[in-house]
């Protein structure tokens, strides 16, 4: 396999750590005598000496060719990496990005969240139930989240993402918005607050929020672009393309930072080539693209054939390349752990991790 995926790294012209970044991601890795699903930890491929972050899927494709023992990575029986700082993921209601300057805040219990055949975040430890309902109780949890990882406050981080699961209506999730945001503000939060879903689509709120949110970002969740009632939860698959295309250019003209996320494997390179295009115009910031894993042995079965190899990923990652590659939009390592990069493989410039 490794054989393999050098002669995609020549053909592709990436380098060889991306190649593997990518399977990784796609085939997840085997391990004796556990019985977790799905570990995070960092990993200083090859020669490298550079340390990624990756959170991957484990003993759910018993095919793959990427084996763990104890700090060292296998592919087939060659040892290609070493990993450290090996712990369980799950559902927990925050963790840090690039360098603790970011925070992913999981901040609805996603963990009881179902209904995307492609998602996993249902199978994972149910261990974020908190309550964020009270500006009081946002302040607590930061207060003593900050203190626990030796950061002076929130004026040190840059940026904050809310990813939720679907609340009831809009109107709560817009609650929820503005709860946290006044709770940050008393904490003398300076960075951008943005949001990942796709249950904000009243154009009056959006615009109300865009005035009353500093540095506001909408991520939309398009994740699939044909079929989509066939495979998300009815309040996902509601946001039509054509609507969800208008929202994220209404949003863009109030000054709101922009994109969608997309799950790479489900579709075809003829439905990326479309859909790409059609949403470039339309957002500010390269669009998150993430690796489809398999949380569960049954989910392998939504993957395309043609995405059961690797170099499907490496077309696909071509093809939005030269579609973005007049935008001056490019994307940030830190932001997808299960992305298409790897640093200095994109339009020739280092990409930010």
């Amino acid at each position: 396999m490794l054989e393999y995926f050098k002669k995609l790294a020549s053909l592709y012209k990436v380098p060889l750590d991306n190649v593997i970044s990518i399977a990784l991601n796609r085939y997840g890795i085997v391990m004796d005598n556990t019985l977790d699903n799905r570990l995070r930890f960092d990993v200083e491929i090859l020669d490298t000496h550079t340390k990624n972050f990756f959170a991957v899927c484990v003993n759910t494709y018993p095919n793959s060719p990427f084996k763990l023992v104890d700090d060292k990575l296998y592919l087939d029986n060659e040892v290609i990496a070493k990993v450290s700082n090996i712990e369980k993921d799950t559902c927990t209601a925050t963790y840090f990005r690039n360098n603790k300057k970011a925070i992913t805040f999981n901040s609805n219990s996603r963990s009881k969240c179902a209904g995307c055949k492609f998602c996993g975040t249902y199978s994972l430890s149910e261990d974020d139930s908190y309550d964020f309902s009270k500006v009081e109780n946002v302040i607590a949890y930061f207060t003593k989240l900050l203190k626990e990882n030796n950061i002076s406050g929130m004026e040190k981080l840059e940026s904050v993402t809310i990813c939720t699961g679907c609340f009831p209506l809009e109107d709560d999730l817009i609650k929820h918005l503005y709860t946290v945001n006044e709770a940050f503000i008393k904490m003398g939060y300076k960075g951008s607050l943005n949001y990942i879903g796709s249950q904000l689509t009243s154009y009056d709120k959006i615009k109300e929020i865009s005035q009353n949110i500093n540095d506001f970002g909408m991520y939309l969740t398009i994740e699939k672009f044909l079929d989509r009632d066939k495979f998300m939860r009815p309040e996902k698959a509601s946001l039509t393309l054509d609507k969800a295309k208008d929202l994220l250019e209404y949003a863009s003209s109030l000054g709101i930072t922009t994109t969608f996320l997309y799950i790479l494997g489900l579709e075809s390179l003829e439905a990326i080539q479309t859909y790409f295009t059609y949403f470039k115009d339309s957002i500010n910031k390269f669009p998150v693209v993430q690796v489809f894993q398999d949380y569960t042995k049954e989910q392998e079965n939504y993957r395309i054939e043609e995405a059961k190899d690797i170099e499907y990923y490496l077309q696909a990652k071509q093809i939005i390349k030269d579609i973005y590659k007049d935008t001056g939009l490019a994307p940030k390592l830190w932001e997808s752990y299960r992305g298409l990069y790897t640093s200095k493989d994109f339009q020739g410039r280092k990409l930010l991790r």
